[in-house]
């Protein structure tokens, strides 16, 4: 099992707990069921991005306090060929690296995401705050309420991301983006 998969969950379950607040409760405050909140907390599913934005916003708090522990660093160095960080796959398809975890209070929270054409779960979401994309490899088109952008290495978006937004296609074998959110 991934161990940023597993670190997830047992923050997730510590904070709940430390608010005195039952599985119901915070599913319940999340509009998610009991079930999917306990396979997260228990490690077994790494959710789409807007779930985990909606659990924190549950617990208070954003995604960078569910995936880093330890002291309140305000600055980090990651070299490229870090071991251990891995890519955590999710249940909808792609892989996301988050970046600088130990960063507790940041405002945005940087992610790389991979997607393969055969992975693609072109679900729709909408989150509070705003979002940033900047693609590394690939080419895809991206929807931004009605208008659709078609995005290729070097080009970016920035946008609301509280309007409904999604991939569209994945026109090459994969795509690799940055994406950083507050």
């Amino acid at each position: 099992m991934n161990s940023q998969k597993t670190h997830i969950g047992s923050h997730i379950r510590k904070l709940r707990k430390l608010q005195q607040r039952t599985l119901q409760d915070v599913a319940d405050t999340c509009g998610y069921t009991k079930s999917l909140l306990s396979k997260i907390e228990g490690g077994k599913v790494v959710p789409p991005i807007a779930t985990l934005v909606k659990i924190a916003s549950a617990l208070n708090t954003n995604i960078a306090a569910l995936m880093a522990e330890g002291d309140n660093i305000d600055c980090i160095f990651v070299p490229a060929r870090q071991k251990g960080v891995e890519p955590v796959p999710t249940e909808s398809g792609y892989s996301i690296l988050p970046l600088a975890v130990e960063l507790k209070k940041k405002k945005m929270q940087p992610f790389i995401f991979t997607i393969r054409v055969e992975d693609l779960n072109d679900k729709v979401h909408s989150h509070l705050g705003e979002e940033f994309i900047y693609m590394l490899e690939g080419k895809m088109e991206f929807q931004v309420g009605l208008n659709t952008y078609r995005l290729k290495p070097g080009d970016s978006l920035f946008f609301e991301s509280a309007r409904d937004h999604r991939i569209l296609n994945v026109l090459s074998a994969k795509v690799k983006y940055l994406d950083i959110f507050n």
